[in-house]
């Protein structure tokens, strides 16, 4: 019940109070009908019989029946009796038990096997002391199998009863809430997307749905302004670290080569250089990443062969793959036309085969591969290093993060891995990663192909 959704819980609640309330309606009419006609069937009796003895003439001591008395009228049988019990005029009924007892002016129901009748006796007195017993018969045998038929049609009609009270349900929930699924839909577009200044329409009636639509803007609008704030910052402090950083930098490397210095502080001023290079290199990063997302424009795309931008890339970090011993393998198809940034796209590759690098194994190997496949164009960028464990792979696209034992002898920034994502997104392609532990890794991606 947990899991289901609210158009489900709502028909599932709505479905069930219905069947309660229409299963106490029939068996009110269930019983109501059998009560009613019961004594339908009482009243008539007792009619007939008292209409019957309008046949009967006492007279001296004595009675006499009418020539055209007739002892079966509208499905009621009239026996007459004496006052000993012994049938004098009429019949009874096939297996009417013949032995029942009379009883004045009390209307009973005699059964016998599945067979059942509505029975009435009237006593009359005459003479001396004599009396006379009319009684009348009426199977309500007829009635008992129409009421049990009715049951037995109502029964197995009212699951598909229930079934259709939770179908109508469903489509009425549904069309209640669907301003609410537009909602979801429009906030998932805005969220899942680049720009925060989209805002939902608001409803043209100021119901419930219109008071959740301002919430959602209201949202939106505060996540803009932080994002915003957030960018700027970045920015800001991306900015104002270059020049510390350059300095601390000029000034070790000024150290080390005109400071008197013995061993132990020149390994000192080594190790402050080096990390002062690689606040330098992020800084850098942030500073490009903060200028880039500002600059990315799609209307400003242009053609680009990515194939023979993989092929310069690949080029261009050959020499790094050389200083740990890593062979670049280029398998490009010729005019992979892409519409993009060249730019973006360039440090795409820069990043994705940097990576490679980086956390590949020393004396291996980095495959790019650039193919058409089902009108896309297709990249790959696979290695043979350490690989990335299969829980992890989910957080290698987050900003600054990275895998402790999974990153070579040199850090990275842990920002290359997110600008690749944003770069590919900005391009309206998908990125994909495969990897096993210390067997290596494979980025695939893919764009919208531009003939």
């Amino acid at each position: 019940m947990r899991k289901c959704s609210i158009k489900m819980k709502v028909t599932l609640w709505y479905t069930g109070i219905l069947s309660v309330i229409l299963g106490i309606v029939l068996a009110g009419i269930f019983i109501f009908t059998n009560v009613t006609g019961l004594s339908v069937t009482e009243e008539e009796v007792q009619g007939a019989v008292t209409g019957f003895v309008g046949n009967i003439r006492f007279q001296d001591g004595t009675f006499y029946m009418d020539g055209d008395t007739e002892f079966y009228n509208d499905g009621i049988m009239f026996c007459v009796y004496d006052q000993d019990g012994q049938l004098l005029y009429g019949s009874m009924p096939v297996d009417f038990p013949s032995r029942t007892a009379l009883q004045s002016h009390n209307a009973r129901i005699i059964e016998n096997g599945q067979k059942q009748w509505m029975i009435y006796d009237a006593a009359y007195s005459y003479g001396n002391g004599k009396a006379l017993w009319v009684r009348g018969i009426t199977s309500i045998h007829n009635m008992e199998v129409f009421l049990l038929m009715a049951r037995r049609a109502l029964l197995i009609l009212f699951p598909g009863i229930v079934l259709l009270i939770g179908a109508v349900g469903y489509f009425m929930t549904k069309r209640a809430l669907r301003p609410v699924d537009d909602i979801c839909e429009r906030a998932d577009h805005i969220s899942g997307g680049d720009d925060l200044s989209q805002r939902l329409p608001l409803p043209k009636v100021r119901d419930e749905m219109y008071h959740l639509t301002e919430r959602f803007n209201e949202m939106f609008e505060r996540l803009q302004k932080s994002f915003e704030k957030e960018k700027q910052f970045a920015s800001d402090a991306s900015h104002e670290l270059r020049t510390p950083v350059a300095v601390l930098i000029s000034q070790c490397e000024y150290l080390l080569e005109h400071g008197e210095l013995g061993q132990e502080q020149k390994e000192e001023v080594q190790v402050i250089l080096r990390q002062a290079k690689k606040m330098s290199a992020l800084v850098s990063q942030m500073l490009m990443i903060a200028r880039e997302e500002k600059m990315a424009d799609p209307e400003q795309f242009e053609d680009v062969d990515f194939g023979m931008l993989a092929e310069i890339v690949s080029e261009e970090m050959e020499s790094q793959a050389a200083g740990r011993g890593i062979s670049i393998h280029v398998d490009v198809q010729e005019q992979q036309i892409v519409r993009g940034d060249q730019t973006l796209l360039m440090r795409m590759m820069m990043n994705l085969i940097q990576n490679a690098v980086l956390y590949g194994k020393k004396g291996g190997n980095v495959w790019v591969r650039v193919f058409e496949k089902n009108g896309m164009v297709n990249g790959e960028v696979e290695d043979d290093g350490i690989g990335i464990r299969k829980e992890n792979l989910d957080k290698i696209w987050n900003r600054f993060y990275r895998e402790d034992k999974s990153r070579g002898e040199e850090e990275g920034t842990g920002l290359g891995l997110s600008m690749v994502k944003w770069i590919v997104k900005v391009h309206g392609g998908r990125i994909r990663v495969r990897s096993q532990k210390g067997k290596g890794s494979v980025f695939s991606f893919s764009f919208p192909e531009n003939r």
